[in-house]
């Protein structure tokens, strides 16, 4: 293992292709399972692009159905590959079945943490893209200076956008696999990617890249390529679309996010045994106890004891 913070960091890049290939390795091991989750929940993606090109009638109902399938097509897969792999990881093999059982165990803390870090993300994000449209309504965005500044625009909210997500990546896995309430595992995750910055950034971009590079190239030739009704029903549908590339994107950089975790965690935990822990903000500390209340009314619902909190 290796403490390089910096992107530029050949150790950080050799150990980020460590952790790639120990997650590829993982694969390996469960290719069926993971190949059936991917195919699961496509399916939900499927259908909203199959209700979209019928050209089904407009109204509450198709809206509903497309939010739904869209909501399952995003949110429920992350967890089920990350039950798959780390059973894997471990030389476990239990069964499609049986990865999904223990992943909608998991499924509330997932979500809760993924709010977390959906805000941590489109927050700096969000501003400046908002402020990239309103610059690009000003007269001066048109001139040839307003080019360059619009390029260098892009460019800040992509790579704010890749900085952001290396450091929130670990945070699904903490909270899942580390068993660490939501938003605590967001706050731990922003610590553990600073202290390793350039290892957990070498393991998401090498991972990540191979499929989402020619993915990206795909995207941008279908849609110059199209035209008509084709395009419109590839416009409305693109959220699914990109469903459906995340469920390819996703088993390797889960299982390389996975070896980062089964590694840079406990390392991290012996560090504060020797050195101390850093103390949680008010604020964290007060998310943690409100995150106590779906499972205890959970609890009472069902008159058995819930593990939490969220």
């Amino acid at each position: 293992m290796t403490d390089a913070r910096t992107v530029w960091s050949g150790a950080a890049w050799r150990a980020g292709v460590g952790y790639a290939r120990r997650g590829l390795a993982s694969l390996r091991r469960e290719p069926l399972a993971v190949a059936a989750i991917m195919l699961l929940f496509a399916l939900p993606a499927a259908g909203v692009i199959a209700i979209t090109a019928a050209d089904l009638p407009q109204g509450l109902g198709r809206t509903l159905a497309t939010l739904a399938l869209n909501t399952l097509a995003g949110t429920v897969a992350p967890v089920m590959f990350m039950k798959v792999v780390a059973a894997a990881h471990h030389g476990s093999k239990r069964g499609l079945a049986a990865h999904l059982r223990d992943g909608a165990v998991w499924l509330p803390r997932y979500i809760w943490t993924n709010l977390h870090t959906t805000v941590i993300f489109w927050v700096p994000v969000g501003a400046l893209t908002l402020g990239y449209l309103g610059f690009r309504q000003l007269d001066a965005a048109q001139a040839p200076l307003g080019t360059l500044v619009s390029a260098a625009w892009i460019a800040a909210i992509a790579v704010t956008g890749i900085y952001v997500h290396t450091r929130t990546l670990l945070a699904p896995f903490l909270a899942v696999h580390g068993n660490i309430p939501g938003s605590l595992a967001a706050l731990e995750s922003w610590r553990l990617s600073g202290r390793y910055f350039g290892p957990v950034f070498a393991a998401f971009a090498v991972s990540a890249a191979p499929t989402a590079l020619p993915l990206t190239a795909v995207f941008m030739a279908v849609y110059l390529t199209l035209e008509g009704r084709a395009l419109d029903v590839f416009t409305a549908t693109l959220t699914a679309q990109v469903w459906i590339a995340i469920k390819l994107i996703r088993p390797p950089l889960v299982a390389a996010a996975y070896a980062l975790y089964e590694q840079l965690w406990p390392a991290e935990q012996a560090r504060r045994r020797r050195e101390g822990h850093p103390p949680t903000p008010a604020a964290v500390r007060l998310l943690v106890r409100l995150s106590w209340i779906p499972p205890r009314l959970a609890g009472f619902a069902f008159r058995r004891p819930v593990s939490g909190p969220l």
